[in-house]
């Protein structure tokens, strides 16, 4: 079992929309966008992306084609994209410094949500806990945005990758 936010309430998850809605901002219409853990994919309904790949460990079916069933932690994509999406995450794989190189082989942008504050004794699925500068170090080399969401005790981070 895995945490995931149920088909029938995304809708009602603010938080977690308006993380898709920023993305959605950004892209252009040749965008390849790869959205990793992308829960049962209302991502791909937000963004409303032309070009759309989202994995998952388990399989989704509610909105589509352009899903893959694969667990992060061993699976790596063979593909290109142009925007990674990788939103509460890294928290939950055993290697998420592995998981963020991958995502930011984006060609233009890679947006991460990570909870930074301490969630792990709170979530039994969280293997991670972070903060905003552990992350901040983990991109050093890229030009970043930071984007704090408090109601979800989160930050999202707006990488160039180019």
């Amino acid at each position: 079992m895995w945490e995931r936010i149920p088909v029938e309430v995304w809708e009602s998850q603010r938080g977690h929309v308006e993380r898709y809605e920023l993305v959605k901002k950004s892209l252009i219409e040749s965008d390849m966008v790869f959205d990793a853990a992308c829960g049962v994919g209302y991502g791909k309904e937000v963004m409303g992306a032309t070009g759309y790949v989202g994995v998952d460990r388990e399989p989704v079916t509610e909105f589509g084609e352009g899903f893959i069933t694969e667990d992060l932690d061993t699976w790596e994509p063979d593909f290109d994209f142009s925007v990674g999406v990788c939103f509460e995450t890294l928290e939950h794989i055993q290697n998420p410094e592995r998981w963020l190189k991958i995502m930011l082989r984006a060609k233009r942008l890679a947006f991460f949500s990570v909870p930074t504050v301490p969630t792990k004794h709170m979530n039994e699925f969280h293997l991670h806990d972070f903060t905003v500068g552990q992350v901040a170090e983990l991109l050093k080399d890229y030009p970043f945005t930071i984007i704090p969401q408090p109601q979800e005790l989160s930050h999202i981070f707006i990488v160039d990758c180019h």
